[in-house]
């Protein structure tokens, strides 16, 4: 029952890790490695599904996978979109949700390459 989950705990795993060093990043005014943690940290959320899918074993669970990822994307875009305004409220945290699921959507439509079962 949990293995079809696993995908996305390594994803929150990795991504928690990530979380934690741009805070210490940002606590010693590291602002490199700030900078690239971050940068990482938002590709990471507008590509969660695919990066579930290089995490799942199971060709049979791709689908599940890259659609658990895409909705954990999308909440984890509106973190995203608080934090790009500068910790508060705005148009931006509407917008990045929705950037998000056309990424996916645009993913699993693609008619360029295998698509992992994702159709």
């Amino acid at each position: 029952m949990l293995a079809k989950y696993l995908a996305a705990i390594y994803f929150c795993i990795l991504f928690s890790i990530l979380f934690v060093l741009h805070i210490v990043f940002a606590a010693n005014d590291n602002d490199l490695m700030f900078r690239s943690v971050a940068v990482i940290i938002s590709i990471m959320i507008f590509f969660c599904g695919p990066i579930c899918v290089c995490f799942e074993s199971s060709k049979d669970r791709y689908k599940f996978s890259f659609m658990l990822g895409m909705i954990l994307s999308s909440f984890f875009s509106i973190g995203l979109g608080w934090a790009y305004n500068d910790m508060s409220m705005g148009i931006i945290m509407i917008i990045f949700p929705i950037l998000s699921v056309m990424i996916h959507y645009m993913i699993k439509q693609s008619p360029i390459g295998d698509t992992y079962g994702l159709k």
